[in-house]
C-alpha cells in the first residue's frame, strides 16, 4: 500500500524536478556558448554542470516514478526504494560528470592558460543563469518548507531527516548551482580586473570541488537508504513510549523502524501485554498500537508487533510448543 500523502509528495517531487531539467536544458545551451565565445573555464564549469544536472533530472525522474508503483507480490513494501537507486546513480552522474570535468577543466586550464573575452556576454549568461538557478532551487523548497511547519521542524532539520532522496539532491544541487554561479561570476570579475586568467581558473577549480562535496553528501544518504537505514534514535525512544502508554502494554522490550521508501516506514518489535488478555483482546490492542504510532508518525505504513512474555534477542522465534511465531500485521 502507497500512502495518499506519499502519492501527493511523489507528484509535488515530480513538478520540481520538472522544473530543474528545463532549468538545466536551457543552462547548458546558453553557458556552453557563453564558455566558447568569452574563452571562460569557470563559464564552462558551470556549463559542464548544468550538463551533469540534464541527466541527473532524468535519473531523478525516473525515481520519482518508478516508486510510486503500489505494492505486489513480488514488492510486497512496495517500490520506494526504487527512488534511493536512482538518486543514488544521479550523485554518481553529478560526481563523474560535473565534479570531476569542472576539476580536469581547471587542470587544463592552469596548464594552457588562455585570453579570456567578450566579458559582458559572460555576464550577461551567467547572471541570467543565476537567477534561474535560484528560481528552481525556491520551486523545490516552497513544499520542503509546508512540510518543516507542518511538524514543528526547521527547513535545517527537515532536510537532514528527510527520507526523499530526490528532493533532497534537488536542494542540494540547486544550492551548489547557485554557489557555483556566484564563484564563476567573482572569478570572471576578477580576472577581467587583473587582466590574468589565474582567477577564473580558480574559480573553476572551486565550482568542481564544490559539485564533488554536493555529490559525496547525496551518495552517503542514498547508500544509507539503500542499505536499510532506520531512524534516529530519538525517534525510536519516543516511539517507545507511545507504544508503552497504550492500554494493557506491560513492555515494550524491542521496537525498531526502517526507511522502506520516500516518506515511508515499516515499524517492527516486540510488546509483552496484560496476562489476562486474550488472543482478540491482543489483536485489539496491537491496532490501537498502530493507530496510535500513525497518528504521531503519518509516514508510517507498515506496523508489525509480536506479544511476547519476556525479552528475546532481536529476530529470534519464540519455540514454545503450540505457540505460532510471527507477529500481527496491522
Amino acid at each position: 500500500m502507497i500512502a495518499t500523502n506519499e502519492t501527493t509528495e511523489a507528484g509535488t517531487t515530480r513538478r520540481s524536478v520538472f522544473v530543474s531539467f528545463a532549468v538545466s536544458c536551457t543552462e547548458t545551451l546558453a553557458l556552453g556558448a557563453a564558455a566558447w565565445v568569452s574563452g571562460s573555464f569557470a563559464v564552462g564549469a558551470q556549463a559542464l554542470a548544468a550538463a551533469a544536472d540534464v541527466g541527473v533530472q532524468v535519473f531523478l525522474l525516473i525515481g520519482v516514478l518508478s516508486s510510486a508503483r503500489p505494492a505486489d507480490d513480488m514488492h510486497p513494501l512496495g517500490y520506494g526504494r526504487e527512488r534511493f537507486f536512482w538518486s543514488f546513480l544521479a550523485a554518481l552522474g553529478s560526481f563523474a560528470g560535473g565534479g570531476g570535468l569542472g576539476l580536469a577543466g581547471a587542470a587544463y586550464a592552469a596548464r594552457h592558460p588562455s585570453r579570456i573575452d567578450h566579458y559582458p556576454l559572460a555576464y550577461l549568461v551567467l547572471v541570467t543563469t543565476l537567477a534561474l538557478d535560484a528560481f528552481a532551487l525556491e520551486v523545490a523548497l516552497r513544499p520542503l518548507r509546508k512540510e518543516a511547519a507542518a511538524r514543528g521542524y526547521s527547513l535545517r532539520a527537515l532536510l537532514t531527516r528527510t527520507t526523499d532522496s530526490a528532493s533532497k539532491a534537488l536542494v542540494v544541487g540547486g544550492g551548489t548551482a547557485v554557489i557555483g554561479g556566484v564563484v564563476a561570476l567573482a572569478g570572471l570579475f576578477l580576472s577581467q580586473q587583473t587582466g590574468s586568467p589565474t582567477p577564473d581558473t580558480v574559480a573553476s577549480a572551486l565550482i568542481g570541488v564544490l559539485l564533488l562535496a554536493g555529490s559525496v553528501l547525496l551518495l552517503h544518504q542514498n547508500r544509507e537508504l539503500l542499505t536499510g537505514r532506520g531512524v534516529p534514535p530519538a525517534m525510536v525512544r519516543e516511539m517507545r513510549r507511545v507504544v508503552a502508554a497504550q492500554p494493557h502494554v506491560v513492555d515494550v522490550p524491542d521496537l525498531f523502524a526502517v526507511v522502506v521508501g520516500p516518506s515511508s516506514l515499516i515499524v517492527d518489535g516486540d510488546v509483552t501485554f496484560s496476562d489476562d488478555l486474550d488472543v482478540p483482546q491482543v489483536e485489539q490492542a496491537i491496532m490501537g498500537i498502530a493507530a496510535a504510532l500513525r497518528e504521531r508518525w503519518p509516514s508510517i505504513d507498515y506496523v508489525y508487533l509480536t506479544p511476547v512474555p519476556k525479552a528475546r534477542p532481536r529476530g529470534a522465534p519464540w519455540s514454545r510448543p503450540g505457540a505460532p511465531e510471527g507477529g500481527q500485521r496491522r
